[in-house]
């Protein structure tokens, strides 16, 4: 019986052999390593910060500014003493391109009425001052920061509704 040849070396179905990785691999391996788990760490431990508001007692010099309103160095808007500063989104986000920060707005809550399918507003806030107007560009992100009185922030964070409309007042 004749002879064959054996099958040239990029046709042998001879098992893959392990080869120890070099000291380079190992290096940038663990390298990698420790890169993904410092990230992890760091987004694990990263404190959540929250914010909350601190009420100083009513006296008559109320539009004294005691507190920043943001944490932005380039904000000079303050938050009035007996004031607390609260976040609010707007049902109509389009509100947004019209009030500035100092203007004066009256808020209201929009609630809907299950039985007749109607919607109520309830006044939550008058003559609020608007200390930052927030996404402007993209009303679907924005909202204000308003300078409410601690009764009227409680109403505006405790109940429910369809969202928020604003009355800028005049002046």
């Amino acid at each position: 019986m004749p002879r064959k040849d054996p099958a040239p070396a990029d046709e042998r179905l001879d098992p893959v052999r392990w080869r120890r990785p070099g000291r380079g691999t190992l290096l940038r391996l663990f390298s990698a390593a420790v890169l993904l788990f410092t990230a992890a760490a760091v987004l694990w431990l990263q404190p959540t910060t929250c914010v909350a508001p601190v009420t100083a007692p009513r006296s008559s010099s109320a539009a004294t500014p005691v507190t920043p309103a943001s944490g932005s160095a380039g904000n000079t808007r303050a938050i009035p003493a007996g004031s607390v500063g609260v976040p609010v989104r707007l049902a109509d986000p389009t509100a947004l391109t019209v009030v500035r920060p100092g203007n004066r707005v009256d808020l209201l809550r929009i609630d809907g009425d299950r039985d007749r399918d109607r919607d109520r507003t309830v006044a939550v806030a008058s003559a609020a001052l608007v200390l930052e107007v927030t996404g402007a560009d993209d009303p679907a992100t924005g909202g204000l920061l308003l300078a409410l009185g601690p009764d009227e922030a409680q109403r505006a964070v405790s109940a429910t509704g369809r969202g928020f409309a604003i009355v800028i007042r005049p002046g």
